[in-house]
């Protein structure tokens, strides 16, 4: 009986890590097309942003592998050191010019299935942060918080003081490949992505449900 309960251990383990390194190949796909659309050759910069991305991805992947075929079944994921995992690299990246500031709660742990969505939002949000609001030659600080509730509900938010979107920008209905692909995976998450540029900079949150209850409205705000 301990063997066969093993062996479905393993195999839901393998199962669900064949899941992730189809999703990461699926966002590299993307993002190699998308940068072929460009009507621009990549910067440098740009590109080495992208790579810093994708490793932190795989990194989280790699912790989920081990936790999965750990044994434990009801595992849990430490949020503050993956989210750490995602911003060090970009930290490494544009130390100098830019602060990365993290603010993470140690109580945010969901369930290792939720690592690799969520370290994905947070690299796109980060990246364009880093794109966007302070271009090479401008400095600035951008904070990645976390915070969990009594209900178990997680908000991340991560903040820059940049410029923020352009007037009458609509983040909901904008069809880049970043804003779909945040909120396909928020979708997939069963939480909420909401942008705030009324004030200064930008502030973008993803709301979390509590393991088990699905979110209840739109999943982009």
């Amino acid at each position: 009986m301990t063997r066969n309960v093993v062996s479905m251990d393993a195999r839901e383990a393998d199962h669900r890590f064949a899941n992730h390194l189809a999703l990461l190949a699926g966002f590299v796909r993307l993002k190699a097309a998308d940068l072929a659309r460009q009507p621009v050759e990549p910067t440098t910069d740009g590109v080495q942003l992208l790579l810093e991305g994708v490793r932190a991805q795989i990194e989280a992947i790699a912790d989920l592998h081990r936790s999965l075929a750990s044994g434990s079944r009801f595992g849990r994921a430490d949020l503050k050191e993956q989210l750490h995992k995602v911003c060090a690299p970009f930290s490494s990246l544009v130390g100098g010019r830019i602060a990365l500031i993290e603010d993470v709660s140690p109580d945010c742990q969901v369930s290792p299935d939720r690592v690799l969505p969520v370290t994905q939002i947070v690299s796109e949000i980060i990246t364009n942060a880093i794109k966007h609001a302070y271009p090479p030659g401008q400095s600035g600080t951008i904070l990645v918080r976390g915070r969990a509730d009594e209900a178990g509900t997680i908000v991340i938010e991560i903040l820059d003081e940049g410029p923020g979107f352009p007037e009458g920008f609509d983040a909901r209905s904008n069809r880049g490949l970043g804003f779909v692909m945040v909120g396909a995976l928020a979708k997939q998450l069963g939480g909420r992505v909401e942008f705030d540029s009324e004030h200064a900079g930008l502030r973008f949150r993803l709301t979390l449900p509590s393991e088990g209850e699905p979110f209840r409205g739109s999943y982009m705000e």
